[in-house]
């Protein structure tokens, strides 16, 4: 393949998940307690050439984009009714357990009480809090963000070898409710900015195979 094209092939796949990112984070904009993703771009390897002059060039082999760390910055509180409506103050999860037995973590703090007298979520997941204790003292537990696996439903599991700790000095609100940190206006100019970026990828891989076939027809 040519290098332009190559390049220009990378370029636009790595604006595409960059696209993908944007739209996720917009989708969920009144997600509660929803942490945005931001991506993150990187050079591949480069490839050393040579010139007829003996000149040695490097030359990339395009670019990636990865999904870096959550942005964990806390998004602003709303009061809401409900006796397990809850929002934790700066950093931590709350735990719940899953049907399946297996422990979860969420900033969502949209609780209740079901008919059986446990504290559940939405997907009817139990949220883990003393028999009798109060909303505010339920637990909190510290996790690197690096340390989560996103499962979906607004939940993680912790990475092998990672560890969750409780944290006792948390601060729990009842009767709040934590929106999305997602800046709508922020995310719809990096979505312009995405968009321009690709079509520019587009453009240099339409220009590399005009190129390509002018030389042909030179041969020919």
């Amino acid at each position: 393949m040519n290098p332009a094209l190559g390049i220009s092939r990378t370029g636009m796949h790595a604006f595409q998940n960059a696209m993908d990112t944007i739209s996720y984070d917009i989708a969920n904009v009144n997600t509660t307690a929803y942490k945005g993703r931001q991506s993150e771009f990187e050079t591949l390897l480069t490839n050393a050439t040579t010139t007829p002059e003996d000149l040695t060039i490097e030359i990339s082999s395009g670019s990636r984009n990865e999904v870096s760390a959550l942005n964990m910055q806390q998004g602003s509180l709303t009061a809401s009714e409900g006796e397990f409506q809850l929002a934790i103050v700066e950093g931590g999860f709350f735990q719940v357990t899953g049907a399946d037995g297996e422990a979860y973590y969420t900033r969502d703090g949209n609780f209740l009480v079901n008919p059986n007298g446990i504290v559940v979520n939405a997907h009817g997941e139990a949220l883990t809090i003393a028999a009798n204790a109060v909303p505010t003292d339920t637990p909190v537990y510290l996790i690197n963000p690096e340390q989560l696996i996103a499962v979906g439903e607004n939940k993680f599991v912790l990475a092998d070898g990672a560890t969750a700790v409780q944290d006792n000095n948390a601060t729990v609100l009842q009767g709040y409710l934590e929106n999305s940190n997602v800046d709508l206006a922020t995310r719809f100019t990096d979505m312009m900015v995405v968009q321009r970026a690709y079509a520019m990828n587009v453009k240099a891989a339409q220009s590399a195979d005009e190129m390509m076939s002018m030389i042909n027809q030179f041969k020919q």
